[in-house]
């Protein structure tokens, strides 16, 4: 299971955010990022829940080593970056907002083509006897 924090480093690794030395995410240069972290993955999570047909639950974060509940690890980790992403950068780089957003869209259509179908109801026949050939008289 994947943790918000999982995702904030793979956001900050794709926007080249890592400190130099020694590769960490968590930096006084990403401090603001963090901080805004949290309610942009509730969001981005309350997205996923819906388009899985999972409405009705919504996950509040209170840390970054909070995990992501019910999140495929490779949704999280292959998909939400680039949404953390689009939304980081909205204002200081609308420009990179924007590739990481349809890269984000591109990523979430291609997981929502492969994820397999959800279990059929049943059908109701609502005309009986079509089926079988009998028909009323006009």
């Amino acid at each position: 299971m994947q943790t918000l924090s999982d995702v904030f480093e793979a956001t900050m690794s794709l926007i080249d955010e890592l400190r130099r030395s020694d590769g960490s995410a968590h930096t006084s240069d990403t401090e603001e990022y963090e901080q805004r972290t949290p309610r942009i993955m509730k969001t981005l999570v309350s997205e996923y829940n819906i388009i899985t047909g999972r409405r009705g639950i919504v996950q509040d974060f209170e840390s970054m080593d909070d995990d992501l509940i019910g999140i495929d690890d490779s949704y999280a980790i292959g998909v939400m970056q680039y949404g953390l992403a689009a939304k980081l950068l909205l204002d200081e780089n609308p420009a990179a907002a924007s590739f990481y957003h349809q890269k984000y869209e591109e990523m979430r259509e291609i997981f929502l083509a492969r994820a397999p179908a959800s279990e059929g109801e049943e059908i109701t026949d609502l005309y009986g006897g079509i089926e079988l050939g009998q028909f009323g008289h006009w």
